[in-house]
């Protein structure tokens, strides 16, 4: 079976399932992209929804293990804003949408292990590897 996936709508609820995971040794990717558009359903960020499909298809791959976390950072004029929480996180630093991380724990707090951004998300062979820890 590939990785467990839980969508998380909270940078709290994202740092506290991730702690929780990776303190019992799961290996936890984190995806994240535009928020959906009520009118079309769908990312209103083209190169997130370019992303998903191939993202989608290397879960396949996956340990069952693993776990696959997925947040929304907003709506464009709320990814726009500077002031976006995912932009000023000291951790994630967001420039850039769809941006995939591996984490880890660092003394006990969340770590970036592997980063992956923008294009980065639509390769196979990228994405293969960051859910493989191959970074």
């Amino acid at each position: 079976m590939p990785a467990e996936q839980k969508y998380v709508e909270s940078i709290a609820e994202l740092e506290s399932t991730a702690k929780t995971a990776l303190a019992a040794g799961r290996r936890v990717s984190v995806f994240m992209i535009g928020s959906t558009d009520p009118q079309t359903g769908e990312s209103w960020c083209p190169d997130c929804r370019e992303a998903e499909p191939v993202v989608e298809a290397c879960l396949k791959k996956t340990a069952d293990n693993d776990l696959f976390l997925m947040i929304e950072v907003g709506l464009r004029d709320a990814w726009k804003n500077p002031d976006n929480a995912f932009r000023k996180h000291p951790v994630y630093k967001l420039t850039v949408i769809p941006t995939m991380f591996l984490f880890c724990l660092d003394s006990g707090e969340i770590a970036v292990k592997c980063r992956l951004e923008n294009d980065e998300c639509k390769s196979a062979a990228s994405v293969d590897k960051l859910l493989a820890g191959e970074c």
